[in-house]
């Protein structure tokens, strides 16, 4: 039985009058409802992803919140033009390595935050790229979080996992407990105070959120709590667009986020695959599990923010009492969520927004109902290091959407949760539809390898057995039968047939759906 949410659409021209087609892939029911409500009613694939987007913010706020982070690629069909927008965080002007004198920053809490980039990357894609009235796009979202949902599944799981260093931290427990004990799914979940958010920042705009009473609030959060961030540095925050970074594979053109992001590791990756294409499928599998044991610790060393000057001044890190140490990172991965979008008129846009890790910092600001990341923490506080935390610079980051191009045209779109892991999960589901040829719920549904932080080969059930043997003979620690969640991610894709037919799948690994309309 296949775990992929399917859907197919075939556009026919004498169909135009009745409006275009669309396929929508999220990581949640409501917000794959929310882009299809705003497609129907005339908008566009920006309008549709900011309205799928604030449904998410509501719906998974343990993946992502209005204090997220986000990365978005976008295809406009009638120029041609490919476009990237990082919606990345900034460190705060107060945070700097000699700030954290045990020479590791704090992991959760009110100073592992960063300046929060969702809603500066909605502004800036609605400003290019948008089509329907700014305040229209957030109805769905305001009405979910006044009047409540059904608290989710994923939420619910990912809520029984959480450490006390995450339940201890303020406004945790009053907006994921009820009458001290965690929510359970299918309860009712009301978010007033975010609902009120959402409300101002539909009114007045972007900005609203990074000036006036948000920032305000948020501010004052932060110092009660001992945090970093400040109203200045939500004021001076911006979302940047930006070019992809491209490179061929074969007759098509893979195109990833730059760095600061970590895309550029799938691309490596995949450079290397094609120059050493298997045509046995066990010979491919194994030379993919290679060249990512090969490529992604000593290369991710390197991917930093671009525009910021490197090294610091020694001023900045002198109370440093030694330099960072990688094993002090926690291991647990990322959470994430996507949205996926095309249509029959050849536009695609894919996005990812997060939280960082399961629940962010685990700080829950009641005045606005806003869940703040922990992106900080993915800094480095080795002097020698690219990524070296300083004021206002952005940290690597885990985010991964990408798309495929044949002939200047998208025909591959995709996005997953997994933190580094987005870039094995790519790989994996990339080298099944174009080297392999498999379609789309077989590529989505075979089953994975991942990499844990401790080196070890994580295999699904189902894994070849024959490849798990001849990587034991290597020396490789292999765990067989895994189902951990976060490593193996979820799949939200889009394939754009020549022919006019769309096809949405998600995986459902996790909490997903595919619709089209």
């Amino acid at each position: 039985m296949n775990r992929a949410s399917y859907t197919t659409i075939k556009h026919r021209p004498r169909a135009r009058q009745f409006g275009t087609r669309h396929a929508v892939s999220t990581g949640h029911h409501l917000a794959s409802r929310a882009a299809i409500t705003t497609l129907s009613r005339g908008g566009s694939l920006a309008d549709a992803m900011i309205s799928a987007s604030a449904m998410l913010t509501v719906a998974l706020p343990h993946a992502t919140s209005l204090g997220s982070c986000a990365m978005l690629m976008a295809f406009d069909a009638a120029s041609g033009r490919l476009s990237a927008l990082d919606g990345s965080g900034t460190a705060p002007r107060a945070a700097r390595p000699c700030i954290f004198a045990n020479a590791s920053i704090d992991a959760r809490g009110p100073r592992s935050w960063v300046v929060p980039g969702l809603v500066a990357l909605w502004e800036k894609a609605h400003a290019r790229l948008g089509r329907l009235s700014w305040h229209t796009l957030f109805a769905d979202a305001i009405v979910a979080a006044r009047d409540g949902i059904g608290f989710s599944s994923e939420l619910a799981r990912n809520l029984a996992l959480v450490q006390p260093s995450i339940r201890e931290q303020p406004g945790f427990a009053q907006a994921f407990q009820i009458e001290g004990r965690d929510r359970i799914a299918g309860e009712r979940f009301c978010q007033p105070a975010l609902a009120a958010t959402l409300q101002r920042i539909a009114a007045h705009g972007g900005q609203a959120f990074y000036r006036g009473p948000i920032a305000k609030a948020l501010a004052a959060f932060s110092e009660m709590h001992g945090g970093l961030l400040s109203e200045e540095d939500m004021e001076s925050f911006d979302a940047q667009w930006t070019d992809p970074v491209r490179q061929n594979f074969g007759d098509n053109e893979v195109c990833v986020m730059p760095p600061n992001s970590v895309g550029v590791l799938m691309l490596a990756q995949l450079a290397q695959l094609h120059a050493i294409q298997r045509e046995k499928r066990d010979d491919a599998l194994i030379a993919q599990i290679m060249v990512a044991r090969e490529i992604l610790g000593p290369l991710r060393d390197r991917v930093a923010d671009p525009a910021t000057p490197w090294p610091l001044e020694p001023e900045h890190y002198s109370q440093a009492e030694r330099p960072w140490d990688s094993s002090l990172r926690i291991s647990e991965p990322g959470d994430t969520a996507g949205i996926v979008l095309a249509d029959a008129e050849g536009n695609a846009l894919v996005m990812l927004q997060s939280v960082f890790q399961p629940f962010g910092s685990g700080c829950v600001d009641p005045a606005t109902g806003i869940l703040m990341n922990n992106r900080l923490q993915e800094f480095d506080l080795d002097v020698a290091a690219h990524n070296v935390l300083a004021p206002g610079k952005r940290p690597v980051h885990t985010l991964n959407p990408y798309l495929v191009l044949r002939d200047g045209r998208p025909v591959w779109c995709a996005a997953s949760p997994g933190g580094v892991s987005q870039t094995t999960t790519g790989v994996q589901f990339l080298t099944n539809v174009l080297d392999a040829r498999m379609t789309l719920t077989d590529a989505i549904d075979a089953p994975r390898w991942s990499l844990s932080r401790e080196g070890e080969l994580l295999c699904e059930p189902g894994f070849s057995e024959s490849v798990i043997e001849r990587l034991e003979a290597l020396g490789i620690a292999v765990v067989r039968d895994s189902l951990h969640p976060f490593y193996f991610g979820s799949l939200k894709a889009i394939h754009l047939h020549r022919d006019g037919v769309l096809e949405a799948s998600a995986d459902l690994r996790r909490e997903a759906s595919a619709m089209v309309e």
